[in-house]
Formats: structure tokens, sequence, C-alpha cells
């Protein structure tokens, strides 16, 4: 027995290809559209479909196809019974049916229905001929309206976003080829299925709910939550849904666009910000990022604790200048109120001109902070600032410890004259501005008479003090132009500087060995000594210091050989 299944929503016709299918001993099933004739053939595999091509719900152009690309369906005999046959002969043929007939008077069907059993029969597949229609003649309206129902479905197909239409019951009738990539699914799993069974998420509730209140007709259109979409094949899904009025029935259209890219997107974004906070965070320097209208847009935990700014402050994007203004108004920074303004216009020109380099910042508090300003590729600003109070301190002290070394290296500890070392140099500058000049220079080498004896006899305690009593007379000799060094034990160096004439050298000469022979009261004792000096003059003895200081050198010996407390020029 040859079972056959009619897809027609015209009663008459159905109850005369029945009529006619069971005279010829065939078992008949009947469904009014490709939506049930889709429940039926999963039930039960009929022999022959028998389709119209124009019905609500799924049309019998998508039932073939669904039938042919299906391995289980795809050898059932499919005979189209259409009344558009004529006018759309060439898309009728390739719906790849087993026989078309064109629908004409009701008598014909018996016929119709003969030369279809007789096809199977004898397995004739994919004639390419329509049966009934020489004594039919197209018609332009029905032309018209298959144009625009092809052009109504190639728009539909190809529209990048998947569209599927529903039946009042939420059972899908139509999805387009977007749609079937969306799902991952064919025809035949798509189409009659309920549209929420595709639907994952939190959301997928209010679907629902939607479906069931849209029939009232007082629902408006429904669109999900971008913040938490819908999931459709592990993809996150932007739904909308409108309902269409039609007779006394309705259906209803859904769009789904994939967002999936753009959530991803969105939650890198969002991780790597976090991940960025998390990171300049831990950075103990004060981090300050600004748009191109120079608003804050991120500041790291060190910048809220340089400047303790409350969170609502800054959570309002305030503006450089705001800032600022605010920090200046706090009395952070030494600034008279009626300075503000001025102090912020200066700034913030700074700041908008584009990189500032290192700018030291001093606080009432006294902390000290480096402020840096570089531009960023979507010309916004990085402000960075540096507690750098720990570091100026430091510097601070170094440099009093570098003085102190270099004072050490350049003077004598026990008098706080100048060393040999220094002593040099200074020859050496006033060499050089007396041959500027063409002035006379003067060196002497001094060496105390007797101070032996005071060591020796009351120890070096008590000849440390005669020691810088000497230094104190011979700086009391001199002007604050010439120098004083201490050079040995006992021994002293003077260089006197702008000489006219040799009665100038005389008269200091003179002067240190009368004012070294004066007795010292050192700890109640009377300490008496004397002062031997020999003298170079430049340029008479020479003009090289090596050469000065040698024959000053001499000249010393000499005033020791021919009797000491005196004083002798080098000869020349």
């Amino acid at each position: 027995m040859t079972n056959v299944l009619i897809v027609e929503n015209n009663p008459t016709i159905i109850k005369i290809l029945r009529h006619h299918l069971e005279e010829q001993g065939c078992q008949v099933n009947s469904v009014e559209n490709g939506l049930e004739a889709l429940v039926e053939l999963d039930n039960e595999l009929p022999d022959i479909v028998f389709t119209d091509i124009i019905m609500p719900k799924i049309s019998g152009d998508q039932l073939c196809s669904i039938i042919r690309h299906n391995r289980k369906l795809k050898d059932i005999f499919i005979a189209v019974h259409s009344s558009t046959s004529l006018e759309d002969n060439h898309q009728i043929l390739e719906m790849d049916a087993d026989v078309y007939i064109a629908k004409g008077p009701l008598t014909n069907l018996k016929e119709h229905v003969h030369r279809v059993l007789d096809q199977h029969r004898k397995g004739i597949r994919r004639n390419q001929k329509t049966l009934g229609g020489s004594t039919l003649h197209p018609r332009e309206i029905t032309k018209e309206l298959l144009l625009e129902r092809k052009h109504y479905q190639a728009i539909f197909n190809n529209v990048a976003e998947a569209v599927v239409e529903l039946d009042c019951t939420g059972q899908i009738i139509q999805a387009n080829k977007a749609a079937h990539r969306l799902f991952g699914k064919g025809s035949l799993e798509i189409l009659s299925c309920r549209f929420v069974d595709f639907l994952g998420g939190r959301g997928r509730k209010k679907v629902i709910q939607w479906i069931d209140q849209v029939a009232t007709g007082t629902i408006s259109d429904f669109c999900s939550s971008f913040s938490s979409p819908l999931q459709v094949n592990n993809r996150k899904i932007l739904l909308n849904l409108v309902a269409v009025e039609e007779s006394d029935d309705f259906f209803i259209i859904g769009i789904l666009q994939d967002i999936t890219l753009q959530k991803t997107t969105e939650e890198r974004l969002a991780q790597t910000l976090g991940e960025f906070n998390a990171v300049i965070d831990t950075i103990d320097y004060g981090i300050l990022l600004l748009d191109a209208d120079l608003r804050v847009r991120i500041v790291n935990q060190a910048y809220r604790d340089i400047w303790q700014m409350p969170p609502s402050f800054l959570d309002a994007s305030p503006t450089m200048r705001e800032i600022i203004e605010y920090v200046s108004g706090s009395g952070i920074y030494p600034i008279a109120p009626e300075d503000i303004q001025g102090y912020a216009d200066q700034r913030v020109a700074a700041i908008r001109q584009g990189e500032v380099p290192p700018t030291e910042l001093r606080r009432t508090d006294g902390k000290v902070l480096q402020f840096q300003c570089t531009v960023l590729p979507d010309n916004g600003r990085i402000c960075t600032y540096f507690d750098i109070t720990s570091l100026k301190n430091t510097e601070q002290k170094l440099e009093a410890a570098l003085a102190k070394v270099s004072d050490l290296a350049n003077h004598d500890p026990l008098t706080g004259l100048a060393n040999l070392r220094l002593a040099r140099e200074s020859l050496l500058n006033a060499i050089a501005l007396a041959k500027r000049k063409k002035w006379m220079a003067a060196l002497m080498f001094i060496d105390l008479d007797g101070f032996k004896e005071v060591n020796d006899s009351h120890g070096h305690e008590i000849g440390d003090m005669v020691l810088k009593k000497v230094s104190e007379r011979l700086l009391d000799s001199l002007r604050e132009t010439d120098t004083v060094a201490r050079i040995g034990g006992d021994e002293f160096l003077v260089i006197q500087t702008e000489i006219h004439d040799k009665s100038a050298i005389t008269k200091v000469a003179e002067k240190i060995v009368k004012q070294v022979s004066q007795p010292f009261i050192v700890e109640d004792l009377e300490i008496n000594i004397g002062a031997s000096i020999g003298i170079a003059v430049y340029p008479k003895n020479g003009v090289d210091s090596r050469v000065l200081m040698k024959k000053a050198d001499d000249a010393l010996y000499y005033t020791k050989r021919t009797g000491k407390n005196n004083y002798a020029f080098a000869p020349g």
C-alpha cells in the first residue's frame, strides 16, 4: 500500500485528492501547511508527498528543500501541485520535485493522481515537465506577486542578522541563513521547534513571558539587555521581538544580533583596565591620566594619598584646573589666595602646551614632589608625582658632607688654615693674577723657633694651643686677600698679592716676626717662641710656583743659619 501525505490549505482540494488516492488503494494523511508536514514526517515517512507551494507558515518550496537536504527524507517522491506553475515555471522546476502539476479545473485532478501514481510505480524521478498546463494561461498579477515574494526571500536570507518568524505559539516557521549559522542546525532541526528552546541566559524567562502575553495585544516590542545578553549556541545575543497582526491571528518577527565579539572585547577591556588599575595602584608614586580635554580619567592610590582628595571629587572627573584650584585652596601650596588663579593659569597652560620637564613642587608641610607631564598618543596627558623629600634631605646631607670632606681636604684640621694642597692652588692663582695685573707677589715660608722645646716641656696639648694662637696672630698680620697656610708641624706659608713694591713685603715680614715673638699665655703658662721667615718674590725670583717655593725654602734655611727670629729674601 502506498502512503501519501497531502500538504494543502484548501479543504476542497484535500477532499478530492483524498478521494482519488484512496480509490487507487492509497493510505492518505493530510495537513494544512509545511509546519504540520514536518511534524508528520517526524512521526511517519510517506512514500509520496503531494504539496502545494503557497501556504501559511512553512511554504511548499521550503518543505521540498528540507526534504531533499535531509538524509532520512531525501528519497520521498514529491509531487508539486501549484496554481503558480505557469507564472513561475523556472523557479518551480528548481524545487527538485519529481512531478509538477499546474492547478486547473478540479475535474482534472483524477487524471493527475493517476499520472503521479504511475510515475511513482515506474520509478520515474525528477521529471522536468509541468502537467496540466496546456489549457491554462499565465496571469500577470500572479507574476508580480511571485516577483515580490522572491525579493522578500532574497532580502530575508541575505541580511547579516539572524531573523526568525514565529507563529502565535512561539514555534519557528521561518529562519534565514544567518539564523541557521547561529543555531548551528539545519531547517528540519529548527522549523516547528519552540524558539525559546534555543535560548539560554537570565533573560530567557522574560522572552517566555512576553510570548505568552503578546496575544493580549497590549504589550510593546521586546528588546533584551546588552549588559545581560541572551545566549544561543554559546553566542551572546541581543534579541528584538515584534508582533505583527494578520487577520484574526498574528505572527512574531525575531531579530537576533550576535554581540559575542563586542561583549568579549568589552570584557577584555574591563579585565585589562582592572589589571592596569591594579598594577598602577602598586606603584609608589602618584599617577594622573587626563583626556584630551584635561579631565581626569584614571588616578592611582599613591596619587590619592599624596593629595588626600575625597573619592567623590575624583569620581566626578574634574579638570586639571579644578584639581590645581582644589589643592591650592586647601593650603598645601604656599600660595596666597589672591594668587591661586594666576598660579592655576600658569600650570594649566604648561600642561596644555605639551611636555613638562621634571619640576619640583614644594608643599607647606615640607614635602618636595617632582612633577612631570608627558603627551599620550590620543592627545591626553600622563602626569607623575614623585615624593623626593627624602632624596632632597639626603642631597642636603650629602652636600654638607661633601663640603666637610672638601674642607678637610683643603684645610688643616687643628688651626683651620689652608693646607699645603690649597696653598699650592692659591699660589698658582696669585701668580696668574699678578701676571695679568703686572703686580708683584710674595711667598713666605715660616718656621717657629723654639717650638720643639714647648712640646718637650709642656706636652703636645699645650703645643697645639700655641699653634692655634700663632695662626690667629698670622691672620691678624695680613690682609683678607692674602693667604695663610699650615704646611707642617710648626711650618707655615704666607702668600701676598697686589704688591707694588718690596717695602710692603718687608713690613709684613717684620710684623709677623714681632707678633710671634710676643709671649703666649696658655693655661697660666708663659710661652716664648720666635719666627724665621724665608721670602721669594714673583717675578724677580721666578715665574713658576715650584721655583718660588724652592727659593723661599732656601731663604728660610739661610735665616735659620744666621741667627733665627728674622727674615731673609731670596737672592736675585
